[in-house]
Order: C-alpha cells, then sequence, then structure tokens
C-alpha cells in the first residue's frame, strides 16, 4: 500500500470524484452566468481593503468583483444561494423489508401533467417555485417556505423552465 492511498485506495478515488464534482459543477455554472476563478488570498487582500469582515456572501461578493475591483455597496438582502439537485434517485429499494414482501422496489413517479421533477413552474400565477418530488396521487411537491403553498396539483401550475440540476434562492440572512 501506498503513503498517499487510504484503505483500499479509498482517498484516491474520493479525490477523483470531487474533482469530477468541481468539474461538473463549473460547467453547470458556467451555462447560467460568466464563470472566472480567482485564488483565496487574493479575496482576502480585497475584502481587507474594502474593511469589510469574514463572512461566505462578503467572500462572494469580492470574488465576483475582484477581477475588475469594482466597488458595490454590500446589502445582505441582494444574495442568492445556489444548490445542485439530482435529476434522478439512485435509489433502488426501500430501507426496510415489507412484512410478506421482502424487499420492495423504490418506485419513482417521475411526471405528472406533462411537468417533471425540477422543472421550475408559475404556481397559481403567484410563486415561482421548483418541483422537489411527484407523489403518487399526481400532486407536484415543492420546498417548504412559510407562507407559500408546499404542493399543488398540475393544472394550477404554468411552466417557467425544464428541469435543470442548478437551483437558485433568494437568501434569508
Amino acid at each position: 500500500m501506498k503513503i498517499n492511498e487510504g484503505a483500499d485506495g479509498f482517498k484516491d478515488r474520493t479525490a477523483q470524484r470531487t474533482m469530477q464534482g468541481k468539474a461538473y459543477m463549473y460547467a453547470e455554472l458556467g451555462k447560467a452566468a460568466q464563470v472566472k476563478k480567482v485564488f483565496g488570498y487574493q479575496t482576502s487582500e480585497f475584502m481587507k481593503s474594502l474593511n469589510l469582515q469574514k463572512e461566505h456572501d462578503t467572500d462572494a461578493l469580492c470574488m465576483a468583483t475582484l477581477l475588475k475591483k469594482q466597488i458595490i455597496p454590500y446589502d445582505r438582502n441582494n444574495f442568492y444561494m445556489i444548490s445542485f439537485r439530482a435529476k434522478q434517485t439512485r435509489r433502488i429499494y426501500h430501507d426496510l423489508p415489507q412484512k410478506g414482501r421482502g424487499r420492495v422496489k423504490y418506485q419513482v413517479n417521475e411526471q405528472s401533467g406533462g411537468f417533471k421533477k425540477g422543472d421550475i413552474v408559475l404556481v397559481k400565477d403567484k410563486w415561482i417555485k421548483q418541483i422537489s418530488s411527484i407523489y403518487s396521487s399526481g400532486s407536484l411537491a415543492f420546498r417548504r417556505i412559510r407562507g407559500e403553498p408546499s404542493g399543488c396539483t398540475p393544472k394550477k401550475c404554468k411552466l417557467k423552465k425544464k428541469s435543470c440540476s442548478v437551483l437558485w434562492q433568494k437568501a434569508f440572512l
């Protein structure tokens, strides 16, 4: 066994998967906006020159404006969170065997009313939501946010954008 290798080579495989994930992330973000890479020390120096505290959102602001040395007023209410959502599940069976049936295959409702998991929809002409799941009844489920619907029938939704794996949402700090 090599010194750099973990048990059964897991350390190397983990590092390889991480790098593949980064390449995928840059490619997906590149579809939505121009992506450039900067180093942490550059961001840190720029942040200190602007007298900003070390926070995730100030890091993001400094990274976005570093190359042009652009100074944008810092406003915590103007930030978005970016996350990734799998387009399909890799799950094969339910967690626990069912009495008399053994291991039962996990079934996913792929679509309902022409909508798929991950689609961005306008719900009741008021809210823009991303479909997180489709129930066996055919209704669509969304991320729960207070004051907004967590589910709806396809008839009350209009498609805004087809399924995507990058999720943008307003940051509530």
